[in-house]
């Protein structure tokens, strides 16, 4: 309960600096974080009601502020790493969200990071522990953040500053297209969108090149009637061009995207993507596919070529947009029988195992037959050792042990189960 009045400080000072907080976000911890959808085709009225209502409906707000937008990296922040795979989690890319958690909630704490990776990484995961002590498990919203330094703006207006100086001097010649390093891709006139949480790798024999920038020019090729649909992207690499044309199949009402054609230099090869028909980016027209939790790659069937791969990590991706200014429901990757699935099955029929030898066990018991009188005294000695030879017959040493097995068995599996549900 100490949480509550620090926390309400803690709003009211930070209240005049959270300008300062900016993205990439990371949101977890909270059930409705997993019903935001990324902000890139989504307008301004419609980014603000669900992040209104996620701030409102969370019981404590927990905020951990960095340094810097640098890339985090797994290795060093195992612990954060598990923290937000063990629930629901997603990531904005944007600079700003299009609400503010501060004055939505009243139950705030801020916490600056270091910079260091194992100190922030153990950070993290206590103040954020210590909040699920308080207000429970599903109820405490979690973000990561950026603070932007104030030298980020003063240098911006001081090369304004400068630029207004030398108006008076001749312009420079005009250089190759506008490029800009962004992550999310849409066609002109909304016809088609791929957005990604990190840069795009392509693979070559000797190097693995990262398609950071690319020209704002992007186009969707709509052959609906042939069946088909590409999204061309071209990207800066090294000073030359790359170029990306993603091909989308329509089938049945119903599109995937099978592979794509690389252009670099006086290079060209068509990669096609791994996976089957379960496993490959597909859903009906109208809607978006989603996958976070694995990678997709597209591999050269042909051997000894310099262009191998391009790999691409958390995408989220729609053709034949028509328009619309955001994405259709999202079909994502998570398939029905998971692990945690299998080992409640794996529990269940266990469990019906033992019930039913018990059960048949109970079945065969029978009642006495005869009763002990004065007569039959003197058979007490051949009696006992009729009882000691029928309970040890071989039949129920077998069901004996068998029973045994079966319980050792459970055990293991009761362990292996709350294993896979602690860290998946």
């Amino acid at each position: 309960m100490q949480l509550i009045p620090v926390a309400t400080l803690l709003c009211l000072a930070f209240g005049s600096c959270t300008a300062s907080i900016s993205g990439p976000f990371i949101l977890w911890g909270h059930s409705r974080v997993s019903d935001l959808q990324p902000q890139a085709l989504v307008d301004s009225s419609s980014r603000e009601l669900p992040l209104t209502q996620l701030f409102t409906e969370a019981k404590a707000i927990v905020v951990f502020v960095r340094n810097s937008t640098s890339r985090l990296e797994g290795t060093k922040y195992p612990r954060f790493q598990n923290l937000v795979k063990s629930g629901a989690w997603t990531y904005m890319p944007q600079r700003s969200l299009a609400a503010e958690p501060f004055g939505l909630n009243a139950n705030i704490e801020v916490v600056s990071l270091s910079g260091h990776g194992e100190e922030d990484d153990a950070e993290i995961l206590t103040v954020y522990n210590e909040a699920l002590n308080t207000y429970g498990r599903g109820e405490v919203l979690g973000i990561l953040a950026s603070r932007e330094e104030e030298a980020h703006f003063l240098a911006k207006r001081e090369a304004a500053a400068a630029g207004e100086a030398e108006e008076e001097k001749p312009k420079a010649p005009e250089g190759p297209e506008e490029t800009e390093a962004s992550f999310i891709y849409v066609a002109e006139g909304n016809k088609a969108v791929l957005s990604l949480s990190e840069a795009l790798e392509l693979r070559l024999t000797n190097e693995t090149l990262k398609l950071e920038e690319h020209i704002k020019q992007i186009t969707f090729d709509d052959q609906r009637t042939k069946g088909y649909g590409r999204l061309s992207i071209t990207f800066m690499c090294n000073g030359e061009k790359c170029a990306l044309r993603f091909k989308f199949t329509l089938i049945r009402g119903s599109w995937t995207l099978r592979n794509v054609e690389v252009e670099y230099r006086e290079l060209k090869s068509v990669l096609v993507a791994r996976g089957d028909e379960y496993t490959l980016p597909s859903a009906p027209l109208g809607f978006s596919y989603r996958c976070s939790a694995e990678n997709l790659k597209f591999m050269n069937p042909a051997r000894n070529e310099t262009i191998q791969s391009l790999l691409i990590k958390d995408y989220q991706v729609q053709p034949w947009l028509n328009g619309r200014q955001e994405y259709g429901e999202v079909y994502d990757c998570v398939g029905f029988i998971s692990a945690p699935i299998l080992a409640g099955l794996f529990v269940v029929t266990l469990l019906l195992g033992i019930l039913g030898l018990g059960i048949s066990a109970m079945l065969s018991m029978h009642t006495p037959n005869r009763f002990e009188s004065s007569r039959s005294k003197q058979l007490r000695g051949a009696m006992f050792i009729q009882i000691t030879y029928v309970a040890f017959k071989p039949l129920a040493l077998l069901t004996l042990a068998i029973e045994l097995f079966l319980i050792h068995l459970l055990f293991v599996l009761i362990v292996l189960y709350v294993y896979v549900l602690w860290y998946y």
